[in-house]
């Protein structure tokens, strides 16, 4: 399995720096086709890596597991999207990101907080996962516009900010992902719900607790999107604090509440 993270921890090396060179406009044409073939290949030996990795524990999750699998259901989302979507930036920290997730289960101890997956909760958790992916682009997104803007304001040249698109073009980008992100997160709290009454479980209670608090967040970002055009640092930090509750939220209430 150890082949497999350093292959894949490679690939995603590579993949930044090809999608930096991509935005450089630096012979555009292969690059692209390099970035293509190599995030792929990045994509599919860290899914194999995920698989082994949560069979040899049983199909358990925990922290480690679970920001990996996050992880890798962005790169998916980042893949099927930026043939039609200019979100190609985001590369620049999602991959980074990924690496980082990678190494933390090379040196995670796995006996710790290990939870089995009940099977009728699947369909429960993949509607989540996916929200959180869509959800965890839109931040990545909200984080780069953070810095463009702070970038403009104080009139500091940034060789990031001149390839990232427009300003409204960011925004309208952010606002498409947490739209899809929010409609998969409400079906998500509303499948859930059921089992967190029925089960009693505390963890879960502050789990559930925290999904609805983001889900309350996000509601007031699109609320005021709609109804009053909101935009810039104000929609940004609505953006960047659903995404905090929700972490807290799917990776684990305890890691932040002992």
């Amino acid at each position: 399995m150890e082949l497999l993270a350093s292959l894949s921890i490679i690939g995603y090396i590579l993949s930044t720096l090809s999608i930096k060179n991509m935005l450089m406009q630096f012979n555009q044409k292969f690059t692209q086709t390099l970035f293509c073939i190599v995030l792929l290949l990045s994509i599919i030996l860290t899914s194999i890596y995920t698989y082994d990795l949560a069979s040899s524990h049983s199909m358990k999750i925990n922290f480690a597991i679970a920001l990996l699998v996050t992880s890798l259901i962005l790169n998916y989302l980042f893949f099927l999207f930026m043939f039609t979507k200019p979100i190609k930036h985001l590369g620049v920290i999602l991959f980074p990101l990924t690496i980082g997730a990678i190494l933390l289960t090379l040196f995670f101890n796995f006996e710790k907080e290990q939870i089995k997956i009940d099977n009728s909760l699947i369909l429960h958790i993949v509607v989540s996962i996916v929200s959180y992916g869509f959800l965890g682009l839109a931040a990545i997104q909200a984080i780069l516009l953070k810095h463009q803007e702070y970038k403009l304001k104080n009139i500091q040249n940034s060789s990031l900010n001149n390839v990232l698109p427009s300003i409204e073009k960011m925004e309208k980008v952010m606002f498409e992902l947490i739209i899809l992100g929010f409609i998969l997160l409400t079906l998500s709290l509303l499948s859930g719900s059921p089992f967190v009454i029925l089960d009693g479980n505390q963890n879960l209670l502050q789990k559930i607790t925290f999904s609805i608090i983001a889900w309350v967040t996000y509601s007031y970002l699109l609320f005021k999107k709609f109804s009053s055009g909101v935009r810039g640092r104000q929609a940004t930090n609505l953006a960047l604090g659903g995404m905090i509750f929700l972490f807290i939220a799917y990776l684990g209430t305890k890691i932040f509440f002992m």
